[in-house]
């Protein structure tokens, strides 16, 4: 399995804890984004970057969730975030205008961080819908290029959200490691003249061929897809039982989450191990732990073991990604 070198733990706790200081800025951020012109000069509506593409490379965790095919799970998260009271026509603006949401969650430096890109069209009812900007500031800014970004800052949350092209949306704290992204990819496509770095064609080339890159940030597939690198906590959450740190030690995990007609989600998982001779020993406990459950593992080779079919419940899934 090939993928950038990456030695960094996840714990879910970060991931609910950043999210949820976006709190109803997260929300109201979606309407924001048609309201006003974000676009650079390096090319605004003509651009065509991958949303993902503007995720930093040093995420503890890649998240992706098609919107439309997985509406319930993304409402629920919203209202996790936002809080219960909030309306069920206010969450279907938000989501009938985007497509596709990428969060890059946590790094070395900060555990806390949160990066969340859109793929979307905001519709004319989203556009409608919102009533009032007063706790937004407006600023043109220069994100070390020569391509200038209209950001919104929100004045509690210090939230910022910037629409650099053509149906896309971005948020963080700091929206200037994403930018910049932004404008390296958009020259690397030939989109714009503007050269922003002698290295970024070689970077953004090798990230593309990272296993990280091709799970989740250019898979075909309407599956929520999440990788972590190191991710005891969301195996113990997931399973529901405790796990051996001595055996279960683990470089990466991959999951890919299928949507079934009964309303639960089917998780496969592909999991790879620091050392030769752990996976058969977390075989032989996963068989166990999983006797009562339709669920299958496999042994793929010395250092990768697959969990496929485990079932859970959108509510499961919630606590299980601590957004309860």
């Amino acid at each position: 399995m090939k993928r950038l070198e990456k030695k960094f733990g996840f714990s879910p706790a970060p991931f609910c804890t950043a999210l949820r200081r976006c709190g109803l800025v997260c929300a109201v951020a979606f309407f924001v984004a048609m309201l006003f012109s974000c676009a650079s000069v390096l090319g605004g509506d003509n651009v065509k970057v991958n949303a993902f593409d503007t995720l930093e490379q040093d995420s503890n965790a890649y998240i992706r969730v098609p919107v439309k095919v997985h509406s319930e799970l993304t409402n629920n998260l919203l209202k996790a975030v936002i809080g219960s009271d909030v309306s069920e026509k206010y969450i279907k603006n938000i989501t009938d205008s985007i497509d596709m949401i990428y969060l890059g969650v946590g790094s070395p430096s900060n555990k806390g961080r949160l990066q969340i890109a859109c793929d979307g069209n905001i519709s004319s009812a989203t556009k409608m819908a919102l009533s009032s900007m007063e706790n937004w500031k407006k600023e043109i800014k220069n994100v070390n290029t020569t391509g200038m970004y209209t950001i919104y800052t929100e004045a509690n949350s210090k939230l910022q959200l910037c629409v650099p092209g053509s149906n896309l949306i971005c948020l963080s704290k700091d929206l200037t490691p994403q930018l910049t992204l932004y404008d390296k990819e958009a020259s690397s496509q030939g989109i714009a003249s503007i050269l922003t770095g002698s290295g970024a064609i070689s970077n953004a080339s090798e990230w593309k061929s990272s296993e990280v890159y091709k799970f989740v940030g250019d898979a075909e597939t309407n599956n929520v897809r999440i990788y972590m690198d190191t991710p005891i906590a969301f195996v113990t959450n997931l399973l529901g039982v405790s796990l051996s740190t001595s055996i279960f030690q683990l470089n990466l995990l991959e999951a890919d989450l299928t949507l079934l007609p009964s309303g639960k989600y089917s998780i496969d998982l592909d999991m790879e191990f620091k050392k030769d001779g752990l996976v058969a020993k977390a075989a032989s406990f996963l068989n166990v732990a999983l006797l009562l459950t339709d669920s299958k593992v496999l042994i793929t080779d010395d250092s990768h073991l697959k969990v496929n079919g485990i079932q859970v419940s959108i509510a499961q899934l919630q606590r299980i990604l601590a957004l309860n």
